[in-house]
């Protein structure tokens, strides 16, 4: 919010500040994760969609924005808009980042019990054999 109050003097606009009804909702989208999910890799994995989707949709806020700045040549306001841009896409490719790591890790965790669970079922299965013989 600081960036948009220096773009809108920057660039000498009256601004009206209004509630932005899709953003709450995203948010409330994360908070019913929360509230109906138990801690874990599930819990982890939807909290992370849930944040790109936030990220998602500051992207394109901004995005348009600096479209706008260009149209009305503002241009002060432009570079300020595009930091922010910038920023938010640098965090989206972190939380991508974060949910190949954290999937691949739960993923491997995951066949190492499958592998485990195989190999004591092989077991049982073959001292099995040998009881019957």
């Amino acid at each position: 919010m600081e960036r948009i109050d220096q773009v809108v003097e920057t660039c000498n606009i009256r601004l009206k500040r209004m509630k932005c009804v899709a953003m709450e909702g995203l948010i409330e989208e994360g908070q019913e994760l929360i509230d109906e999910i138990e801690k874990g890799p599930v819990l982890d994995a939807g909290l992370v969609a849930a944040a790109q989707k936030v990220e998602h949709y500051e992207i394109a806020a901004y995005g348009s924005l600096c479209a706008i700045g260009k149209q009305l040549r503002f241009a002060e306001g432009v570079k300020l808009l595009e930091a922010t841009l910038e920023e938010e896409k640098a965090t989206d490719l972190k939380l991508s980042e974060f949910a190949e790591r954290a999937g691949n890790a739960n993923a491997s965790q995951q066949d190492g019990e499958d592998e485990t669970t195989r190999k004591s079922s092989s077991k049982s299965k073959a001292g099995h054999a040998k009881a019957e013989a």
